[in-house]
């Protein structure tokens, strides 16, 4: 299951995102996958509170998918308040 993998990356690289730019509290994370990616989107939701859990900033965050044609993953938008 590279699900957990993946989404440890996520919440490391939003950690760094949120101590850089001083944001205290992440609402949501929305991420676009790839139909092709691997990745099973009930995975990527049930396991994200787990990896978030290791990021204060996000706790209580939302995790949004959206199915994007292709084989990728990526961060589109973050939401935050200060």
């Amino acid at each position: 299951m590279h699900e957990l993998g993946v989404l440890r990356h996520i919440v490391k690289t939003v950690s760094r995102l949120t101590e850089q730019h001083h944001i205290a509290r992440v609402s949501y994370i929305e991420l676009e996958v790839g139909e092709a990616s691997g990745f099973v989107p009930q995975y990527l939701t049930r396991l994200f509170p787990v990896a978030a859990d290791q990021c204060p900033a996000l706790q209580g965050a939302e995790l949004r998918l959206s199915a994007v044609p292709g084989r990728g993953l990526v961060i589109k938008e973050i939401g935050y308040g200060k």
